[in-house]
C-alpha cells in the first residue's frame, strides 16, 4: 500500500498530538478541578481522530487520483468547518 498524504491524515495527526498534549497537561496536575473538562477535550480529539482516519479510509477507497482526493477532502473540509459555525451560531 503506498502512503498518501492527505488532508485527513493531517487532521487525524492534529487531533491526536492535541489529545497527547492534553493528557500529558501539567494544569491537571495542580488543578484537579479541570481534569474533567480536559477528559472530555481528549475524547472529543480521539473522537475526531476516529472519524477523520475513518473517512480517510473511505474517500481513498473510492476516489483512486490523488489530486482529486485533494480536492475533494479539503471541499469536505471546508463544508464541515461551515456547518460547524452554522449550528455554532444558531445555538
Amino acid at each position: 500500500m503506498k502512503i498518501k498524504l492527505t488532508p485527513l491524515n493531517l487532521v487525524t495527526a492534529l487531533c491526536l498530538v492535541c489529545a497527547v498534549l492534553l493528557v500529558f497537561s501539567k494544569q491537571v496536575m495542580t488543578n484537579p478541578v479541570t481534569q474533567s473538562f480536559n477528559g472530555l477535550w481528549i475524547g472529543i480529539c480521539l473522537l475526531g481522530a476516529f472519524i477523520g482516519f475513518l473517512s480517510d479510509m473511505i474517500f481513498r477507497k473510492f476516489i483512486p487520483s490523488l489530486g482529486n482526493l485533494w480536492i475533494i477532502e479539503c471541499a469536505f473540509l471546508v463544508f464541515t468547518l461551515v456547518f460547524l459555525f452554522i449550528l455554532k451560531g444558531s445555538i
